[in-house]
């Protein structure tokens, strides 16, 4: 195969673009009453919220206010009491703060990729890889081998090449250098299904969602607007102020 070299110290002229969501019903979430209890202590009491197909949405709030965990109650991954209920045909595609760790070491960036790829995508995966600093030669380095920023911004394109209606981004921009935010941020704007995204980044919210659930002493807020209305609501300046 052709190597193709990528400039990667110009990606503006790249773009990243989802799969076309699977069909599915309107309604992709819909939660009430759900509380969350580790031993005694209560992390979640009795929240609810709805979300429709299409919604952008954040989950804000301090480190230990429920934000991960209730990602990992809407994946069945932990037991909670109440209703979670997912639409009809919703898939998901998930990004953990520690899917990095999870990638497997013998793979080589390129095969990592293609191993996940299907259809006409196939044939973009170099262009899509140079997108996020993958350029010449890198594609053909293991995974053992790279930096935790190297292997956040792998993960991330493994879940993008992934088919899902429902993507739920747990701080997703951790690792990633401007150029890389730019390019995840505008494949979610022009994703055609639904996303959730716990982060602290109001530059990365910023223009994205237009729905802010903010987590504060066991419960959820909702919040209709973009993260600046929701700063501006809360007289703060960065979502690193919550709760202070």
């Amino acid at each position: 195969m052709e190597r193709v070299e990528i400039d990667i110290e110009d990606t503006s002229s790249l773009r990243l673009k989802f799969p076309p969501a699977p069909r599915s019903g309107p309604l992709h979430l819909d939660i009430d009453n759900l509380t969350k209890k580790y031993g005694d202590k209560i992390v979640l009491d009795n929240i609810g919220m709805v979300i429709n197909r299409g919604e952008k949405v954040a989950f804000v709030g301090k480190n230990g206010e429920g934000k991960s965990t209730l990602a990992k109650c809407i994946l069945q991954e932990i037991e909670y009491s109440g209703k979670l209920e997912l639409g009809y045909n919703v898939k998901i595609g998930y990004f953990a703060q520690n899917q990095p760790s999870l990638l497997d070491e013998s793979l080589s960036v390129f095969q990592t990729v293609d191993n996940v790829a299907v259809g006409d995508i196939r044939t973009r995966l170099r262009e899509i890889l140079g997108s996020f600093m993958f350029g010449g030669e890198a594609i053909e380095k293991k995974v053992k081998v790279l930096s935790g920023g190297e292997r956040s911004r792998l993960a991330m394109v493994r879940l993008l090449l992934e088919p899902a209606n429902l993507l739920i981004l747990d701080e997703p921009t951790n690792h990633l250098d401007i150029p890389s935010k730019e390019v995840l941020k505008e494949a979610i704007k022009a994703f055609d299904g639904t996303a959730i995204i716990v982060s602290h980044d109001r530059e990365f919210l910023d223009g994205l969602v237009d729905k802010v659930f903010e987590f504060g002493n066991k419960k959820v807020r909702e919040h209709i607007g973009g993260i600046y209305d929701f700063l501006q609501k809360k007289k703060i300046e960065n979502l690193n102020e919550l709760g202070v």
